[in-house]
């Protein structure tokens, strides 16, 4: 990792992802996690005091270590055993097969690179009966949006270290074995469209062809 991915591009997005709106947003979909969770995306644990009483523990993956000051104040401070890894969600989990209850992700599918083996990873690792959580920005569904987007993704992730902001986050998910049960479809108040398009919703273990 260098300078700005280290140091410089961690502080940027915690500025610009520890709001109350963007809060609001994490409470709202994190309000159905329950029992043991896994978070992909860990980052600086922004996530930790968004959960809800009926989280027993949380599991954080996260393929690497910013801001550690910050993160081990969180994790003290969190009301359930925190464990966070060092690991790339598209590379095999070290878990057993069907063994959270919960996944969650907030601001993550957009910058994981082998998108679909991560989530085929978190469907094994999820039970039947669990439910994937995801809070992320995605393509707009207006073609010149989209249009602008695709222009501006190169430079997008380039500055934003491997963040794609024309990803159909719900195709993905499904990609990835996955079913949809719920989606809300917004666009952020204040924020441009090609960067603030939300997918906010509910998926559960389906099938795959793989």
């Amino acid at each position: 990792m260098g300078l700005y991915s280290e140091h410089i591009f961690p502080r940027l997005m915690e500025s610009g992802l520890k709001g109350d709106l963007h809060r609001r947003y994490r409470r709202r979909v994190l309000s159905r996690a329950r029992g043991e969770v896994l978070e992909v995306g860990f980052g600086t644990g922004l996530n930790l005091d968004c959960y809800p009483t009926s989280v027993r523990r949380v599991t954080g993956i996260d393929p690497a270590a910013v801001l550690e000051r910050r993160v081990r104040a969180r994790i003290a401070r969190a009301p359930f055993p925190v464990e966070r890894l060092i690991h790339d969600a598209a590379d095999q989990l070290p878990f057993p097969d069907e063994h959270f209850d919960t996944v969650t992700s907030t601001w993550t599918l957009c910058s994981i690179g082998r998108l679909r083996d991560a989530l085929l990873e978190l469907r094994r690792a999820l039970k039947p009966s669990g439910e994937l959580l995801f809070l992320e920005h995605g393509r707009n569904e207006s073609g010149w949006v989209s249009r602008l987007q695709d222009t501006l993704n190169p430079v997008q992730n380039v500055v934003a270290c491997g963040c794609n902001i024309n990803r159909r986050i719900d195709a993905e998910i499904e990609r990835g074995g996955f079913r949809i049960v719920d989606l809300d479809r917004f666009t952020m108040p204040g924020v441009p469209r090609a960067l603030g398009s939300v997918y906010l919703g509910v998926a559960r273990p389906g099938t795959t062809d793989c």
